[in-house]
């Protein structure tokens, strides 16, 4: 019935894997885990290694880094079930039911997000901007996320029958950064309708706000060459767009660069301002135009 399919790099993913492995088996579904460690730490990949003692777990090692979109598509063909969960490895279900509502949403030729939200708890000092931004632009409830269903997939947390799964499948010329919106474009264009149902996961984060930012410039270099297919799609493309349309790219480039220092400033503060974090992306897209 249901591969549970977990990608994972330098993780921790032994409590996740135990909370899934319980929900299943209380069920009594025929299921498998797939976790696919790309090139993990000795350390972790010891750690991990271990699911292996519950039944239907399996632990693929990669000796070379894949990065999320391929390693995801290899989890596919993996996959001996007709059904296919994605989660990221830094999640957590919030409920204990959380497969059983999957369950109850299964349907052929279908994708099911399911969402995510943050822990309000104990927010690390250094991590303010992940949890402001998360909190406050990336939580979507599902009513919400289902006004523009295929521009809200995440593939954090999502179900797809793996017959729609291969026909689609992951961009691999994506690195880190703005895959899954590629494939809610995919998934539109093969005309696999995307559900969104309130049946969320806590996002763990663990990534400083200077971790954040590198990662977030990655991104915004992945979106090069990609502008016309995805500006739709992606609300800084379509700011970018509208800067070009008005000559205002070199001068936005200009005051990003002279004013960088003092914006990440800000942004690792106790108070980081979310507009000036909008202006560090877009900022950053128009310097790499503007070379």
């Amino acid at each position: 019935m249901l591969s549970i399919l977990i990608p994972t790099y330098n993780a921790n993913c032994l409590p996740l894997v135990e909370n899934i492995y319980s929900q299943v088996v209380e069920l009594q579904i025929p299921f498998e885990i797939l976790l696919a460690d790309d090139a993990s730490d000795e350390s972790f990949r010891l750690l991990n290694r271990s699911i292996e003692q519950w039944e239907g777990c399996r632990y693929l090692q990669i000796d070379n880094n894949m990065g999320p979109a391929r390693i995801r598509n290899f989890l596919a063909d993996q996959a001996q079930f007709p059904y296919l969960l994605f989660l990221d490895s830094d999640v957590m279900p919030v409920t204990n039911w959380f497969i059983a509502d999957y369950i109850a949403a299964l349907g052929c030729n279908k994708a099911v997000c399911g969402g995510f939200v943050y822990q309000r708890e104990s927010i690390p000092t250094n991590a303010i901007l992940r949890f402001k931004y998360g909190i406050e632009v990336e939580e979507k409830s599902a009513l919400v996320r289902s006004e523009h269903p295929y521009h809200s997939f995440i593939s954090m947390n999502f179900l797809i029958c793996r017959t729609a799964f291969l026909r689609v499948r992951f961009d691999e010329s994506f690195h880190l950064g703005y895959e899954d919106t590629l494939f809610g474009i995919q998934l539109e264009e093969a005309g696999v309708p995307v559900a969104h149902i309130d049946n969320p996961v806590y996002h763990c984060v663990e990534e400083s706000t200077e971790q954040f930012l590198i990662k977030i410039k990655r991104a915004v270099r992945n979106l090069i060459g990609h502008e016309q297919k995805m500006h739709n799609y992606v609300k800084l493309l379509k700011w970018h767009r509208f800067v070009k349309k008005l000559g205002m790219q070199p001068v936005f480039a200009y005051f990003f660069r002279k004013s960088e220092l003092k914006i990440i400033a800000n942004l690792t503060s106790p108070s980081p301002s979310l507009k000036l974090f909008a202006f560090y992306k877009l900022g950053y897209l128009c310097t790499l135009y503007t070379k």
